[in-house]
């Protein structure tokens, strides 16, 4: 029995010795991954750290590229690279370490373009926003937002001078939020897509204007105000970096849109009659946006894009584009002469510096007495994506971040 007990009590000592030595290798090893995380975690923070200074040094002057080199950091150190990858494009990876363990954390930036605005206006005039109305995409206006009744903004709004209301019953709905006293100026010239244009692009001056017909398979019909006869050439081609551009000129355009450009139109703010973009006839893409499609369209005019007035511009009139004007806006030609017309059914977006007319309307309810109703939906695409070399705020944003 003396001899059972003590074999029993040895067993026992022996089985809680093997406990006791796991019990304290998990501990142990508990308390490794612990350090390793909380090491590894510390470590990210500076990488992110680093990162965020380097963006706010970028923010601050955009052509910044010194970056960051073993800069000691909350006990650690990081190093910053910033590189131009191409397509206006600014890229920082920052790499961290603390303690042995190391994090890098990498972000792509782009200058944030105005073709992300569904509507943006410099000034908004005698403009009122009333029920039934229906804002998709961001918007922005350099002027107060007047409003009557209820019309809806469907992703965030902004403002530089707040919000008017008609009258104290209304109610605005907002559904992206609602922001006053944001600061977006217009670019001080169209110099960066005049320079693409020379360098890369297609570049022209005047004062002959300049036609383009877009045909579906890539091609591009050509010719210069006077001449007869048409050429033709890929667009790829033609302008390589998807830029064409008429310097103290106009542009008429027309046809289906099959790649990616950008048309600009430069002239001076005191000759009105140059640097105007004309829609001739439809305008639209070779694959519909609704479909997917990566063929994308801007008209850029320092003074006004217009639905020309002619025979091919009568009934509806498509037009897939987002449309920028530096000092006018966009509008029809003869809106307050030019026949009853269709609806413009426009895919895309329109940043100008005053709201233009394309028809008039007369009576109560409301009554068409020339030119064009609305039909306007905005082109998702360009929350994230722009034509080539498309007018830009001024600012970056961040297009991707991997940690």
């Amino acid at each position: 029995m003396g001899k059972a007990s003590l074999i029993m009590v040895i067993g026992f000592s022996t089985a809680l010795l093997m406990i006791g030595s796991n019990i304290s290798k998990v501990s142990n090893q508990s308390i490794d991954n612990y350090l390793g995380y909380y090491k590894s975690s510390y470590a990210h923070n500076i990488a992110a750290a680093g990162t965020n200074m380097a963006a706010r040094a970028i923010w601050e002057n955009p052509v910044w590229r010194a970056g960051f080199s073993n800069k000691e950091f909350n006990g650690g150190f990081f190093t910053s690279r910033v590189t131009d990858p191409g397509y206006n494009q600014v890229k920082i990876v920052t790499t961290a370490t603390y303690m042995g363990q190391s994090s890098v954390v990498s972000v792509l930036l782009q200058p944030s373009s105005f073709a992300r605005f569904g509507y943006y206006s410099v000034q908004e005039g005698n403009i009122w926003w009333i029920s039934g109305d229906t804002v998709f995409g961001p918007m922005h206006t350099q002027s107060k937002i007047q409003v009557a009744g209820s019309p809806v903004f469907m992703q965030r709004t902004t403002s530089l001078k707040g919000l008017t209301y008609k009258k104290g019953t209304d109610t605005p709905q907002f559904l992206g939020g609602f922001e006053s006293g944001v600061n977006i100026e217009v670019p001080a010239n169209l110099n960066p897509l005049k320079t693409a244009a020379q360098n890369g692009g297609k570049y022209y001056t005047g004062p002959d204007s300049l036609y383009l017909d877009f045909q579906a398979n890539g091609q591009v019909k050509y010719r210069r105000g006077g001449e007869a006869t048409w050429s033709s050439e890929p667009l790829s081609s033609f302008a390589p970096n998807g830029v064409i551009y008429i310097e103290g000129g106009n542009v008429h355009v027309k046809g289906t849109v099959n790649g990616k450009i950008t048309v600009g139109a430069g002239g001076q703010s005191a000759a009105p009659k140059e640097g105007n973009i004309y829609i001739d006839d439809d305008l639209t893409y070779y694959e519909h946006p609704k479909k997917g499609t990566d063929d994308m369209l801007g008209l850029v005019a320092e003074n006004n894009i217009l639905i020309a007035d002619n025979a091919d511009t009568r009934g509806d009139l498509s037009i897939h584009a987002t449309m920028f004007s530096r000092f006018g806006g966009f509008t029809a030609e003869n809106y307050n002469n030019r026949p009853i017309e269709g609806s413009i059914k426009l895919v895309g977006g329109i940043q100008h510096a005053k709201r233009g007319p394309v028809g008039t309307f007369s009576g109560t309810p409301p009554k068409k007495v020339s030119g064009y109703t609305k039909n306007y939906k905005y082109d998702a695409r360009l929350m994230y994506d722009a034509p080539p070399y498309f007018p830009t705020t001024g600012n970056f944003e961040i297009v991707s971040w991997f940690e």
